[in-house]
């Protein structure tokens, strides 16, 4: 029986789906596919294990989306594997705020935030990641990830700072630790270990943690990294951090975010209650401290 995998990781991250009935159904199979395969043959539960870990949700713009991507300006960015899609909005002599998306998301999703720092005398750059949005690919992962981030900041120039939503947060640290000309930096609901969001993911699969580990060191030969890379430690810059995180995010939990704080010298935490993993990056509050604590002002 052949399982249909690709928007697996979207169920499981999506709450709302997942508080539905057609969610549990797929869920229910999801489990017992991988259970006989694993039992029947290993290697194609590892294969199709790859599959779910690198292969991001894909959804369709909404209206909004698309008008906010009309008052941009295109800007496509070469890489070595293609070409990364990418918008600027307001003047490109202004000092570049740069937005980044988290897993299965894209650039638009942290469109609230435009505004704020246009009226902050800053121009904004957001872009869609390999194997995302309109960049478009077949997978993604961390290194892709960090990869398309890099080849922006590369390509636009002088950034002033770096928003991070989610997986784009831990990026964002990443990106920091190696770029002290890089201002600032706001990390929103980052997850501070990819270790753990894969146990995550296998305990609602109910993957044996023999077939997560395994799976884990066969997307570690493939691009060379080892995960332990992306522990929030291995990150560690001088620059100001302001970390957000609400209290009741249940993809990430309040502990990642507080966890980079700690180990990042010139941190501020910001937590906050009620908004969970996504709905925090739509509220005014919240994008009012990141736009101030970007401008320099203490939010």
């Amino acid at each position: 029986m052949e399982l249909n995998l690709k928007p697996a990781f979207f169920w499981l991250t999506n709450s709302t789906t997942v508080r539905s009935a057609t969610f549990s159904a797929k869920l229910f199979w999801r489990r017992a596919i991988f259970r006989a395969l694993w039992e029947v043959s290993p290697r194609r539960a590892i294969d199709k294990a790859v599959r779910v870990l690198l292969t991001p949700p894909r959804q369709r713009f909404s209206d909004d989306e698309l008008a906010v991507l009309e008052e941009a300006s295109l800007l496509p960015v070469p890489m070595i594997s293609g070409r990364l899609v990418a918008w600027r909005w307001g003047r490109a002599a202004d000092p570049a705020v740069v937005l980044v998306h988290g897993w299965g998301g894209r650039g638009t999703q942290l469109r609230a935030f435009i505004d704020p720092l246009l009226e902050r005398g800053f121009s904004v750059i957001s872009y869609d990641a390999p194997g995302h949005g309109m960049t478009g690919g077949e997978e993604s992962s961390l290194p892709h990830i960090l990869q398309g981030l890099n080849a922006l900041l590369d390509h636009v120039g002088p950034v002033e700072a770096i928003i991070g939503h989610s997986v784009g947060g831990a990026m964002t640290a990443k990106a920091l630790a190696k770029r002290p000309a890089i201002k600032r930096g706001v990390l929103i609901a980052p997850p501070a270990s990819l270790i753990g969001h894969t146990r995550r993911i296998a305990a609602a699969l109910r993957w044996p943690e023999a077939l997560r580990a395994a799976t884990q060191r066969r997307i570690e030969y493939r691009f060379g990294v080892g995960w332990n890379e992306f522990e929030a430690e291995s990150a560690r810059g001088e620059q100001p951090l302001l970390v957000i995180h609400d209290a009741r995010d249940r993809e990430v939990a309040l502990g990642e975010g507080q966890r980079h704080a700690r180990h990042w010298p010139r941190a501020r935490m910001l937590e906050t209650s009620g908004l969970g993993h996504r709905r925090i990056l739509e509220d005014r509050l919240v994008i009012e401290a990141a736009a101030d604590f970007i401008a320099g002002n203490r939010p």
